[in-house]
Parts: structure tokens; sequence; C-alpha cells
């Protein structure tokens, strides 16, 4: 990304996720190693017991195989409606509108805030936040040849379509009838000895001119932060200064151009190569290609609900009693991207778990059906304490005052809250149980490729001891099965 705060936030995370592992690996194992059975000293299972809050009926383990299989008895019934609610969920997101904000996304009350919003109201748009415009002449800006094509120059950007004036020494008005005067009027004028000119000339030179580069100020009723005042932008820089110029366009609503113009060639690459990069390492890991393009479809799923939940709320502006904030009309450029990227990973750690139980119980019995259920009984209780410690700590940032961080947290709590349980709970049995043995599906010799490389969890000697205290099923093996 070429904006410097989502390349720290990039860097940031991964610096972060490369010390959890190391952490993981090092640092835990020995303090476990440490404490040994004194691990459980602080076990609250007995007090469970006593006040009667274990049920010693049903383990939870066994509730969870109840719900994956009566998903599974039932897969398209389940399946249909599940898509068409997600799909539902992702569509405002098709009516979305970025912008890079101003001062309106801090808490109402402090005085900044209220001034800038203030300002924006009372006082027209162009006068405060002003299309800024310097362009370089060779010599002197007002020799007869500059300042004719410097004047020509104004005078293009002037008849710009979102553009109602030009502020400059070259754009000059008639006193008596204030209609602007022709290029050709503007040059007669400073072809006359600087001593006759009229004295607002020498005003504005001081004010807009630096030795060869002169400043222009083109000034636009539109909102500099709205789609239709950054739409300006490319249509000024197109226009040509003349032979001998160099015009540079800046200014708020050039730089929330420039911000999103950045954001549309680079996301696109970013995305991609996420996708990749989980699918690769999937395949990988299961040694089958289905399992990977299922598991980025369904979490794209996921982050399109939580997308259009992003614009529903916040965009729109509904919900903004209860979380207590005032919708700017936009959603703010570079929370998307920042989203996908945490949710994306978060939900490929919650498919790799639930995924590797599944592989462990299919390698062993052969049995699509009951390995998906026995994957998930084995693994719904840890994804959903996981999933409900995250939603509490992204649901906190709703407590923020800054919509910024309100509107992140809140649609990751969305996206992790959905990803937990319709997705891992109701759309993994069901897809997995209508695949069938296409689960682990793979060519033949990628198949044999994932093998030799041997990033399975799943250790041959592991699969034979299990199998051999199992009677034989007969049923297709995954790809990359061992035996």
């Amino acid at each position: 990304m070429k904006a410097p705060a989502l390349n720290s936030i990039g860097i940031g995370g991964s610096l972060v996720v490369l010390s959890s592992v190391l952490y993981a690996l090092t640092f835990l194992p020995a303090v476990l190693g440490m404490l040994g059975p004194r691990i459980n000293a602080l076990s609250l299972g007995g007090l469970f017991d006593r006040l009667g809050l274990r049920s010693r009926n049903r383990t939870p383990s066994h509730r969870w195989e109840r719900v994956a299989q009566g998903v599974m008895a039932r897969p398209v019934l389940v399946l249909v409606p599940v898509l068409l609610f997600l799909l539902a969920a992702g569509t405002p997101f098709l009516r979305v509108k970025q912008a890079v904000p101003g001062a309106e996304v801090l808490p109402a009350g402090l005085e900044s805030r209220d001034t800038y919003v203030a300002i924006q109201q009372e006082f027209p748009r162009g006068e405060t936040t002003p299309i800024q415009i310097l362009v370089d002449v060779q010599g002197d800006p007002t020799s007869p040849d500059n300042a004719l094509a410097l004047a020509k120059y104004a005078a293009a950007v002037d008849a710009v379509d979102g553009v109602d004036r030009v502020e400059s020494p070259f754009s000059l008005r008639d006193p008596a009838t204030g209609t602007p005067l022709t290029p050709e009027q503007v040059a007669a004028i400073y072809a006359q000895p600087a001593s006759t000119r009229p004295p607002a000339i020498a005003t504005l030179l001081a004010s807009y001119d630096r030795g060869s580069t002169v400043h222009l100020d083109a000034v636009s009723p539109l909102d500099a932060a709205s789609t239709a005042g950054t739409s300006v932008i490319p249509v000024i820089r197109s226009i040509n200064p003349g032979a001998g110029l160099h015009a540079a366009v800046g200014g708020t609503a050039a730089l929330g151009y420039d911000f999103l113009a950045a954001q549309s060639e680079r996301i696109p690459w970013a995305v991609g190569m996420t996708l990749l990069a989980s699918a690769v390492v999937l395949f990988l890991l299961f040694g089958s290609i289905v399992i990977p393009l299922k598991a980025v479809v369904m979490t794209l799923l996921s982050v399109s609900a939580s997308f259009g939940a992003l614009v529903w709320i916040f965009q729109e502006g509904n919900l903004s009693n209860i979380l207590g904030f005032q919708s700017i009309g936009t959603t703010i450029a570079g929370n998307p991207i920042i989203m996908f990227s945490v949710i994306f990973g978060l939900s490929m750690d919650y498919e790799v778990l639930l995924l590797s139980r599944i592989q462990e119980a299919y390698r062993r019995t052969g049995d699509n059906r009951e390995s998906v259920a026995e994957g998930l009984a084995r693994t719904a209780s840890v994804i959903t304490g996981a999933a409900l410690i995250m939603v509490a700590v992204f649901a906190a940032f709703a407590l923020a005052d800054v919509i910024t961080i309100k509107s992140i947290g809140v649609g990751m709590a969305i996206a992790v809250l959905i990803d937990a349980t319709i997705i891992r709970v109701l759309l993994v049995p069901a897809t997995m149980r209508l695949l069938g043995r296409w689960n682990w599906w793979a060519p033949g010799p990628l198949g044999r490729f994932a093998e030799r490389l041997g990033f399975s969890h799943v250790e041959a000697d592991e699969v034979a001891d299990e199998v051999a205290d199992e009677p034989a099923v007969e049923s297709p093996r995954p790809a990359g099965a061992v035996g």
C-alpha cells in the first residue's frame, strides 16, 4: 500500500503474529513444563459442579455433534437460506462511498470539531478548502508571454464544471462590472510598467507569487471530501498549462482523490495476494484443492457481510442512536482493507483448527459425515470461546467517540460473530456434507507433491496406530492420505 498509515499497520500486525508464534513455540512450553500438574490448580470445574452449572447428562461436545448431524441431515435446506442471508447482508456494500473525512469524525463537543462543522455549514465550502494549484514558470511570471499563458490556464481551470472561480493574480475581473477579464486583457495589464498597474495587482502578487512559482486557488462549491468534489481533480490535472509551465494540483479534495486512487490501484493486488497465499497454505496443509477454494469463498462471504453492515450502520446512519454517533454519509477510506486483513486472518485461523480435526477423523475412519460431526464437536467450544473473546475486544471499540475506531470495532465484531456461528456451525457442515469425498480431492501429482512436502499435521504413524485399533472401513481416501 502507498499510504504510510496502512503500511505501518501491516508491518506492526505481521510483527505481532511472528512474535506470538515465537512465544507459543518457546516460552509457553517452558512455562507449562515448569507448572506441570499445577496448571489446573485453580480450576473452576469443582465450583461449577457444586453450583449445578455443569450438565451431567450431556457434554458440550455431544451438543455440537447433534447440531452438526442435524445440519448434515438436511444440508440443502440449511445451505440455501444461509447463503441468501449472507449475500443479502453484503449488498449494502454495493452502495459504498469512500472518502477521506475531516474533523467531523471527532466526537461532538470538541472545539476543533464543532468549529470545523460550523464553518462548513455557515460559510461557502470552497472558501475554506479550495483546490490549490502551484504553477512553475520559466522566468518572470509577469512577463508578457508568461502572463498570457498563466491567464489562459487560469481561465481553463475556471471553466471546469464544479469550479466556481479561480483566485490568482492572473484571474482578474473588471472592477466596474465584475466580469472576468480575458487572458489578453490580463496580459495587457502586466505589459504596463509596475508603477502604473492597479494597486490590487501588487497585493495579489505578494500573496500568490513566489519567484517563478505562482499559486492559484480554484474555489469549488462542492464538498472537498465528497465524490463529486474529488472528481474535479482529474479534470483539472488533465488541462495542459502551456509550454514552459508545470502545474501541480493539491488541497483537501486532491488529497482524498489521490488516497482513493492509490487504494484502487493497490487493494486488488493486496487482496489477490492474500487469497492466493491462503489457498496455497491450505493446500499444503490438507492436500486438497477443494478445501482451499471453499475456505476462501466462505471467508469472503463473512467479510462481505461485515462490509455490508459497515455501510448500513455507519455510512447510512442506521443504529446511530444506539451506538451513539452521527453519520458522516461516507465510509472512511482505509477501514475496509484494514478490516479485511484482520477478519481474513481470524477466519482462516478458525478454518484451519476445524478442518484439522475433520481431516484427522476422516483419515482414521473414511466416513465423511461422521468426520465432520466429530471435528465440529471437538473444536466448536474452542472456536466459539476464542470468537467471544475477540467479539468482546472489538465490541469495546464501540465505546470510542471517534467514528474511525468505532466503525472498525463494530464491523470486525460482527464479522467474527458471523464467522464463528453461521459459517463454522452451519455453512461448513452443510457444504462438506454435499461435497462428500470431493472435499479431499486433488489431482494425483498435486496430492503426491503436498504429501512429499510433509506440511500435514497428521503423521503417518499416528494414522496407522489409530486405524489399527478400529475395524477397516471401505471409503475413498483423501488426497495425500497415508497407507
